[in-house]
């Protein structure tokens, strides 16, 4: 939530430190640069503590360089917290940052920005024991960028603060006979944002149609029917009648409308939930479900036999 001004103003006991990386420069002649197949630790530090912000700039040209190119859409994040074997946020790092295959318009909200050459990411990331922050360039491409990590040095956290973990989603279904499960999280928690692109270049999903009709089904804690249920996808991110161009309004965000060659659509969408967490006490499942659509696109596309739709989801979530 957005501190009060008390919260702004008070005096803590911390201290904040900010870790550069992948930037050549004389002053740290030893700083690891993203050069084809490297490995670099962002950040290995003891805790408690907590990651306040991650700062990445678009990677420059180099030979030249594109930055929407397999090799940019491929560089991973992971994050692993206390030790754990398995990291609890595995992704492509522009997708972590909502710049969803490196190609979501400028915007501008509450944890995630994208603004001219740079991206900015304020989730928090608490840590008891200790952290690793990794990042990897798989390609056989050298890239060149910038980072900076903030974290914040503490005396403690409270005992009942989740750390942030992800689950990353991409998949090719036919709708809109179809319910599919978008992100499924088997422990209390919070889920405090998420974002989806999904994408069927046929005419029926010109415009973004079709595409928003499904309804947008959360299940908490192992309940039969939806505990949430949103009659339609753009209105679950906040929008109404459809996607109208990318816009923002500093909580959700239309990232992308493109058209596709053959007449359909390319859609994304990010909501923050800053004020309006998703709490749940065991469980939450999300599941994107067409079946229930009689409008004169879904009854098109059912007499196809359905079209071919591609999609890749996020959703962030705090947990033990």
């Amino acid at each position: 939530m957005t501190p009060t001004w008390q919260n702004i103003c008070r005096i803590v006991s911390g201290k904040s430190h900010l870790v550069p990386a992948t930037w050549p420069y004389d002053k740290y002649p030893n700083m690891p640069e993203l050069s084809a197949g490297a490995k670099i630790t962002l950040l290995d530090q003891d805790g408690p503590g907590v990651v306040s912000c991650l700062h990445v700039s678009a990677y420059t040209r180099r030979d030249p360089f594109d930055l929407t190119s397999p090799a940019a859409q491929g560089v991973m994040l992971r994050v692993w917290y206390d030790h754990e074997p398995d990291p609890a946020i595995e992704m492509p790092l522009m997708d972590f940052l909502g710049d969803i295959q490196c190609s979501s318009s400028y915007f501008s909200t509450v944890y995630f920005s994208k603004v001219k050459e740079s991206h900015n990411f304020r989730l928090p990331m608490p840590f008891r024991e200790h952290i690793r922050v990794e990042v990897e360039n798989p390609s056989q491409v050298d890239l060149v960028g910038y980072m900076d990590l903030q974290w914040e040095e503490l005396d403690e956290l409270p005992a009942d603060c989740g750390v942030l973990r992800t689950e990353f989603r991409t998949g090719t279904v036919r709708i809109p006979d179809v319910a599919f499960t978008l992100w499924d999280i088997p422990t209390a928690g919070a889920v405090v944002a998420h974002w989806l692109q999904i994408e069927a270049d046929d005419p029926i999903c010109g415009n973004g149609e079709l595409l928003c009709e499904g309804n947008d089904e959360i299940y908490l804690d192992g309940d039969e029917l939806p505990t949430l249920e949103y009659l339609g996808t753009e209105d679950l991110y906040g929008f109404s009648w459809g996607f109208h161009g990318t816009q923002y309004d500093g909580r959700v965000a239309i990232l992308k409308r493109e058209e596709l060659p053959q007449g359909g659509a390319r859609i994304a969408i990010l909501r923050t939930r800053e004020a309006d967490r998703i709490l749940f006490r065991r469980s939450c499942r999300m599941v994107l479900n067409y079946q229930n659509e009689r409008t004169q696109g879904t009854i098109d596309a059912r007499a196809k036999g359905g079209v071919p739709a591609e999609y890749r989801s996020c959703v962030y979530y705090y947990a033990p």
